[in-house]
């Protein structure tokens, strides 16, 4: 009797793009600068030059040569000026205003300018037109049967019917990027505690109160997993300004077909998120305790639910971002940017602890963008090409390759191989949410988060400075792009 070994799966490194010795041109140009000012003092006034010079030339070549938390401090500065900018001129801070009558226009903490939200045709799919970005974006709700406990050549296939799923997107000159979008969210009883508040909720017996109280703790208790597939589509010609009839039917021809390919592998789709249910989804990021009881509390009027479904109603009452988190209406985020996917061989799974969380409220999103096959050859000739002239400079003055080089030179032979045989390209981000009620929780929800990405064998960074921006990423089913 054979036994059937599920295939691993493993990551090329992080791309460290460098033109000299590891630096970037950024870095060289403020070193050249410490260089000229230093070589300026010694020819001017010799050693008591070059020390007068220090407070100069010093600070530059830290500036450009030192790294902090992973990153260059070069590349900390104009993150640090475009905080202290946001912060003095109040854009950290986001208030609703009431208004009197339904908007057509969306207003998102961490998206420049608003949105407009309208409905597709035929598919009656909430269509999220971006005129900054050009895109157009659309939401599917999906679920499937559990993948940890099938047996390793059922696991084979359904890996393998995700591959197609991502290969039919590279095929579409349309398709911008698609985001898979796994959160938590609390109200897993809310099903169960609606019908006894709309069936039994009279009764005035001991045993009622108490299966009242009992429910009323496990819905807030209690959590539910949600799983979207968001897809960005550029806007058609013309429809820049208003999307026009001709160019919804164009877009829904590409939804149609993305959404046959999510049943192709074995996904159940359940709808395109409409207009009506998009406030509920974008609610439950941002008032996670207000939507766990709006979805079991049945309307007190029959036109109670039309006056919660307008566009204006989607975002959040009132948002404001710090350095390293962002408060909502009943919620604060920190949002967590996937540094370092497996570099080992793993199970396909390996997301399992960030994604099974019983005590944390997480959202867990992967971000794909297909790259055209020209563009992601040029991209890796380039980086070959870099690679080979500083391996050249290493030999001239003597310093040895590290192994990570060979790691990162042996994965772009990897990619351009399987460019070559006809495979499509894509570049991936990971982000990672948590969400709890105070900023106390949310520390302690951080730390299990942290140590549930080490159990999957990622390295993940808080992105400080660009909490809101992330949060709107990471979040919210927009596939919003790559950060």
């Amino acid at each position: 009797m054979s036994t059937h070994e599920v295939a691993t799966v493993r990551f090329g490194p992080l791309e460290q793009r460098a033109v000299l010795l590891g630096l970037g041109f950024g870095q060289l140009g403020v070193l050249g600068v410490a260089l000229l000012v230093a070589l300026v003092g010694v020819y001017s006034a010799g050693m008591s030059g070059l020390l007068n010079g220090a407070p100069i030339w010093l600070p530059l070549a830290i500036l450009a040569t030192v790294n902090m938390r992973g990153r260059p401090l070069l590349a900390w500065l104009p993150l640090v000026v475009t905080w202290q900018a946001r912060s003095r001129t109040g854009a950290t801070t986001l208030i609703a205003r009431p208004v009197l009558r339904v908007q057509q226009a969306l207003t998102l903490p961490g998206i420049r300018g608003p949105v407009s939200v309208t409905a597709s045709p035929t598919l009656a799919a909430a269509l999220v037109l971006d005129r900054r970005a050009g895109t157009v974006t659309a939401i599917a709700r999906v679920r499937g049967a559990g993948f940890v406990l099938d047996d390793a050549a059922t696991q084979d296939t359904k890996v393998s019917a995700w591959g197609r799923v991502l290969a039919t997107t590279c095929q579409m000159p349309r398709v911008l990027r698609v985001q898979v979008l796994s959160r938590t969210v609390a109200g897993g009883s809310a099903a169960a505690r609606s019908w006894w508040q709309r069936n039994a909720a009279t009764t005035p017996s001991l045993a009622g109160r108490v299966v009242a109280e009992l429910l009323e703790a496990v819905t807030a208790s209690a959590r539910r997993p949600e799983v979207f597939v968001a897809v960005a589509l550029r806007s058609p010609r013309g429809s820049v300004r208003r999307l026009s009839t001709t160019g919804a039917e164009t877009l829904e021809q590409d939804l149609a077909a993305i959404g046959d390919a999510l049943r192709a592998a074995g996904l159940v789709v359940d709808s395109w998120v409409d207009v009506s249910d998009l406030g509920a989804v974008l609610r439950n990021t941002y008032d996670p305790v207000g939507a766990r009881d709006a979805s079991s509390a049945a309307p007190t009027s029959p036109g109670d639910d039309e006056r919660l479904v307008g566009p204006s109603l989607l975002g959040p009452m009132g948002a404001e971002e710090r350095w390293a988190h962002l408060r909502t209406d009943s919620g604060v985020h920190a949002t967590y940017w996937v540094v370092q996917w497996p570099r080992s061989e793993v199970h396909p799974a390996f997301l399992n602890p960030l994604l099974g969380s019983a005590t944390t409220t997480r959202t867990v999103s992967l971000i794909a963008e297909p790259v055209t096959t020209a563009q992601a050859l040029r991209e890796i000739r380039r980086a070959k090409v870099e690679h080979a002239a500083d391996a050249t400079r290493r030999v001239r003055i003597g310093q040895i390759e590290d192994e990570a080089t060979r790691a990162e030179v042996a994965e772009l032979s990897r990619r351009e191989a399987e460019l070559v045989a006809g495979h499509g390209d894509l570049r991936f981000t990971g982000l990672i949410t948590v969400t709890a009620p105070t900023l106390e929780a949310l520390e302690v929800a951080c730390t299990a988060t942290e140590a549930a990405a080490a159990q999957a064998m990622c390295e993940v960074r808080r992105l400080v400075g660009q909490q809101a921006v992330a949060h709107a990423a990471a979040a919210l089913p927009l596939a919003r792009g790559v950060l």
